[in-house]
């Protein structure tokens, strides 16, 4: 009676486990809210605060894939209506839901791994891709954490047979569909492991029907058809008479044109289509959006891919539903009867109707969403047809235009930790796939006598931590997620820095996962009296090789020219240390303890350089674009000149009554939102500002455009100062054609490197950009010019990148 007493009173305890997972949540929301506010938004996020706040403000919302989903605008006009509309709550959205990412893995520990699962949380925690993305108003860092749901729910699903998985990964799914385009990569990419997997147990061939039908997609959308002739904006030009577009080449073996997304225009004619555009009404614009979709469809490679899919689909779903055997059982009837796991996994989706069920929770939150909760019905369509359409042109546009290698060096630069233990974990799944084909090929006759040998050897203690003689299913879709995420986000025509996220996320799993299988279990050496010592000493040793060799580095790298030894020697002097370490250690404590201890310090090494990148990003540098995660940014000018306005305005005894003219730059749609007596013009004034306009707010480049704008301003006292600055890419990363050949100086820091890594000059630039983000170039920047009356002119005051001559000659 007492224990059962003590067990009741009792039923909120936290393991030591919760506790970790609740500290690191709270470090989280620290790290994610602290000074969210405090620098400019960039130009996508003044964009999506601003449809968050016409939202807010009653103005309406119609779903256009141009600005992705309308997750993001609805759950930002929530914020701006518990907690008011500022920069802080237009972020708040994004941080509350990285803080929620980091706490995640918690619900796969199972399937993963403790120490896994764990491991993930912390390193999320500090990872700087995912702390800045998590504090910016875009897209990705919803996107990802119902990633992470659907992950959890496939996994839990597949382990539990529990209902509740499955409509969480539906939602989860749905909410990611209203979010944003990515939903349909990653649908790809999850897709393709688990059709194989049903199709394997259900209808072997049927996954060669599956393959084949991919490629057939692949060449019929991606290769068979011609190219277009288009503008600078990607624009077509089209036959007069027929309106057919101007093939630039004709299509491979068919001689087929060009799709219909070769031209922008298009995109963005069928991107979304209002119930009553055009003062029409909702059928007669559903007919037209229809007539405007067949343009595309009827296109012969597009044609031929839909009959290809369709047939594929209802060949499978004959042989699977409906063909019969001799016993008149379908193979989908014969499945229910099997009871092993994969069958029994698969034939649950049927049961209690719970696959209808989780359609209906997908389907529900798409319809709400799209339809701007009923207000735009169209909406059902171009959900889904505009938003592919339109990202499939883009796909040929080449926004960014960045390398194939993108990717590649935002890993490098940001996460190495992460691509180290997420390459040692394929490493790792390979092996065990390969052994445990070694292990089929053995005759049965041997395999007994190895598992004697195996019971025998049991009996010995051993620190040996032996490999599973399968691989875990979820260890394998993390394999293939991350293989396939770097792979069609690389391949992918519009590469963008917060899009990192996307590929870095089943790393930071796989990479736990692979930790966890390298250094939990592995102890030193019984052998000797002082064990308990050898960690202690081995870290202390570690530490004290990697703060050397980082000092003498920096210290040397700070000459402007060599002196005595080349730069690499220090990078080898280390190297020998650590390998002295290593081989003593192991001499001592045990091969494999020594090896998972120089895992565990290295990687401590490497995080401590990820934590300060973060801090360093996230908060020191977070608005001056030396980062290739920055990419382009916001000047602080903007905000600053911003708030002297509404100083001013508030001086004059008001509120925010201050005339001001802002013209066509969409920044100020966001900055200038609260200003009473504002007004927008486009990029012409009309003439000169009537007395009661005190500022003006006018890109330089309209003011160069139309010099009739300087002669209305001579009345007012001028400043040039930044609008957005951005990074020097052609001189950090990319690689210009013939880039083998051309004069070192004239390469960029990566070009320099790859050229000649052995060189004192590259490698002092490329340690300068990894430790201080030096690009030993300036920023670019487009500019803007605030034009005040001159009794306001010492109320503003210069700014970062200030220039009162420039603006007024």
């Amino acid at each position: 009676m007492a224990a059962a007493n003590q067990a009741e009173a009792r039923p909120f305890a936290l393991s030591l486990e919760q506790v970790a997972y609740l500290l690191i949540g709270l470090v989280a929301l620290i790290a994610h809210l602290w000074g969210l506010g405090d620098r400019s938004l960039h130009h996508d996020e003044t964009l999506h605060a601003s449809y968050s706040w016409y939202l807010y403000s009653g103005q309406g919302y119609i779903h256009d894939p141009l600005l992705h989903g309308p997750f993001l605008y609805h759950i930002g006009a929530l914020f701006y209506f518990l907690f008011g509309d500022n920069d802080f709550t237009a972020r708040l959205g994004a941080a509350l839901f990285g803080t929620v990412l980091t706490i995640l893995p918690y619900l796969v520990r199972r399937e993963l791994g403790r120490v896994a699962a764990l491991s993930a949380a912390l390193y999320l925690l500090i990872s700087p891709v995912f702390l800045y993305v998590g504090r910016f108003i875009r897209h990705d860092i919803y996107s990802i954490v119902f990633e992470m749901l659907v992950f959890i729910a496939i996994v839990r699903y597949t382990s539990t047979r529990r209902p509740s998985w499955l409509f969480l990964g539906a939602a989860a799914f749905g909410f990611m569909v209203v979010n944003q385009e990515t939903s349909y990569l990653f649908l790809v990419i999850m897709a393709v492991p688990l059709a194989v997997a049903l199709l394997w147990r259900l209808y072997r061939p049927g996954v060669a029907m599956l393959g084949a039908l991919g490629l057939a997609v692949v060449a019929l959308v991606f290769v068979l058809p011609g190219t277009a002739v288009v503008d600078g904006a990607h624009n077509a030009t089209r036959d007069p008479a027929s309106n057919a577009i101007v093939a630039e080449k004709a299509g491979p073996l068919f001689g087929w044109g060009p799709l219909e997304t070769e031209d922008n225009n298009y995109a963005l004619r069928i991107r979304n289509r209002a119930d009553g555009d055009g003062g029409r009404s909702l059928p007669e614009n559903l007919g037209l959006y229809l007539v405007d979709l067949s343009q595309f469809f009827r296109h012969p490679a597009v044609a031929l891919a839909v009959g290809l899919g369709l047939a594929t689909l209802a060949g499978l779903v004959y042989m699977i539903g409906y063909r019969r055997d001799a016993a008149g059982l379908s193979r989908w009837e014969r499945l229910g009867e099997a009871n092993d796991g994969p069958a029994s996994v698969i034939g649950s989706l049927g049961a209690d109707r719970r696959l209808l069920v989780a359609l209906g929770v997908f389907l529900t939150i798409y319809g709400l969403f799209f339809t701007a909760f009923f207000t735009n019905l169209l909406g059902l369509i171009t959900g889904t047809t505009g938003s592919v359409l339109y990202w499939l042109a883009q796909h040929n546009v080449e926004r960014g235009g960045q390398p194939a290698h993108y990717y590649l060096i935002q890993l490098i630069v940001y996460e190495p930790l992460l691509l180290i233990w997420g390459g040692l974990g394929l490493v790792l799944i390979a092996g065990d796939l390969l052994r445990r084909y070694r292990q089929k090929a053995i005759p049965a006759s041997e395999q007994s006598a190895d598992a004697t040998e195996d019971k025998n050897a049991a009996a010995i203690p051993s620190t040996v931590h032996r490999l599973p003689s399968t691989v875990p299913f979820t260890v394998l879709l993390l394999a293939w997620w991350s293989i396939g995420a770097l792979a069609i986000y690389t391949w992918a025509g519009e590469k963008m820095p917060w899009l990192t996220v996307h590929v870095a996320l089943p790393l930071v799993l796989l990479g736990a996962w692979a930790f966890q299988r390298a250094i939990v279990g592995q102890r030193p050496s019984p052998v000797f009296d002082d064990e308990r010592m050898a960690g202690p000493l081995y870290g202390g040793l570690f530490a004290t090789i990697a703060a050397l060799s980082f000092v003498l580095i920096n210290t040397y790298v700070g000459f402007d020219k060599p002196i005595l030894v080349p730069l690499w020697v220090f990078p080898l002097v280390s190297l020998v240390l650590f390998s002295l370490l290593v081989i003593g250690a192991g001499a001592r404590w045990g091969w494999r303890w020594s090896f998972a201890m120089l895992a565990l310090c290295g990687s401590i090494a490497l995080g401590t350089y990820s934590a300060r990148a973060a801090y360093r990003l996230s908060y020191l540098s977070g608005d001056t674009p030396r980062e290739m995660l920055i990419y382009t940014q916001t000047s602080p000018d903007v905000m600053r000149v911003v708030r002297r306005l509404e100083e001013a305005s508030r001086r004059r005894g008001g509120d925010l009554d201050l005339p001001v003219l802002s013209d066509n730059e969409t920044v100020w749609s966001w900055y200038m939102r609260d200003f009473t007596k504002g007004t927008r013009f486009s990029e012409q004034l009309t003439g000169i500002p009537g007395p009661e306009v005190q500022a003006v707010l006018i890109l330089q480049e309209n003011l160069d455009r139309y010099p009739q704008n300087r002669e209305f301003l001579r009345d007012f006292t001028m400043q040039r100062l930044p609008l957005r600055w951005w990074l020097p890419e052609e001189q950090t990363y990319r690689l210009a054609s013939g880039w083998r050949e051309a004069p070192p100086e004239s390469l960029s820091l990566l070009g320099q490197f790859l050229r000649d890594p052995l060189a004192y000059e590259s490698q002092a630039k490329v340690w300068n950009y990894l430790m201080f983000r030096d690009t030993a170039a300036p920023l670019g920047s487009s500019d803007f010019v605030i034009a005040v009356r001159p009794a306001l002119a010492d109320q503003i005051g210069p700014g970062l990148g200030g220039d009162l001559v420039g603006a007024n000659n």
